[in-house]
């Protein structure tokens, strides 16, 4: 996979941690990812990153070559994100996750404070802290991840 004419990526909130099965604010990170994995219809993780901020990782079918979708799950926000390159964002494989992660400096990225996922209080003031109704996924906030690796790009 070649990065160079690949855009930066986004993040889309998807849902805040407590709309899951069991889940409740004091639960752990690995509880959230496990009712996150069980709500998932046989998704598996395929790679993950623990990062102080949450945990970065790919979820894949099973059998099911490039059905791999790249989440950011925010302890401090709580929530999920799903990381999205350009309208490309449920159709990777394991393999790309290592490749994306180090060209986006997503370690980076997803710091303490560096994007609106990993700050508790927004730096722009309403546009990235709307409250947003519990949903399923159906609608997705899209914000830009940092744009380190667009500059090394050019």
């Amino acid at each position: 996979m070649s990065t160079s004419t690949v855009p930066s990526p986004t993040f889309g909130y998807l849902y805040p941690s407590t709309s899951l099965s069991g889940i409740t604010n004091a639960s752990s990170r690995w509880e959230v990812l496990k009712a996150f994995l069980a709500s998932s219809d046989g998704a598996l993780v395929s790679r993950l990153r623990e990062l102080p901020t949450g945990l970065l990782f790919i979820t894949s079918i099973p059998g099911q070559s490039h059905s791999g979708a790249i989440y950011f799950y925010s302890s401090v926000r709580r929530a999920y994100f799903m990381l999205d390159w350009a309208g490309r964002d449920d159709d990777f494989e394991a393999e790309e996750f290592d490749v994306l992660v180090e060209a986006f400096s997503l370690d980076l990225a997803l710091a303490p404070g560096a994007c609106p996922a990993t700050r508790l209080r927004s730096r722009r003031h309403g546009r990235d802290r709307q409250h947003h109704p519990r949903r399923t996924g159906a609608m997705r906030l899209t914000l830009p991840l940092a744009g380190r690796a667009q500059q090394q790009a050019t």
